[in-house]
């Protein structure tokens, strides 16, 4: 399914999901994870990565999931306040065979707030579409993951297909026992 959102829209609603997701589950606790999950999702500027960069990340982490979590209007309060902070300054940028796209930062600007703005720049598209709500958590009550839901009509409901499986099976077997 195509949506109308860039494909960097997309894309960065997605790694900010494995972010959180993966800091939450105790998988981000280093810088080296760090490099290694910008490195796997293709997000410039990390692969010099220190420990103070991937402390002031995780720093930003609740941030983010604040803005998945929040209605509407309450994520464009959190995106401005983002950008401020930031100092972000949205400019169209060219570079490694991608078309005129937007950069909230300058080249060089430290990776916790590069990752903070491209998500407020990608929640901003999203405020702007009122279509936040295909930003959700799983519908398994044994997890909290985030996910990004591209499905035409909003429907999706789990993380993965392991839960919900999960939740199909355990939902069988309460009517099974009830009956």
């Amino acid at each position: 399914m195509t949506l109308h959102y860039p494909h960097e829209v997309v894309r960065t609603m997605e790694f900010v999901a494995a972010l959180c997701n993966g800091r939450r589950e105790g998988e981000l606790d280093s810088a080296a994870s760090l490099r290694r999950l910008c490195a796997e999702w293709a997000f410039p500027g990390a692969s010099g990565a220190s420990r103070s960069d991937a402390a002031a990340t995780w720093a930003h982490v609740p941030t983010i999931e604040a803005m998945w979590d929040a209605p509407r209007d309450a994520v464009a309060g959190m995106v401005n306040r983002v950008f401020r902070e930031a100092d972000a300054r949205p400019h169209l940028v060219r570079h490694d065979g991608l078309d005129w796209h937007l950069h909230g930062l300058q080249a060089g600007a430290p990776v916790a707030d590069a990752i903070a703005v491209d998500a407020a720049m990608a929640f901003t598209d999203l405020v702007r579409a009122d279509d936040t709500d295909r930003c959700k958590r799983c519908g398994d009550d044994r997890c909290a993951s985030m996910f990004f839901d591209r499905s035409r009509n909003r429907s999706r409901r789990f993380c993965s297909t392991t839960c919900q499986s999960r939740t199909n099976v355990a939902a069988f077997r309460a009517r099974a026992s009830a009956a």
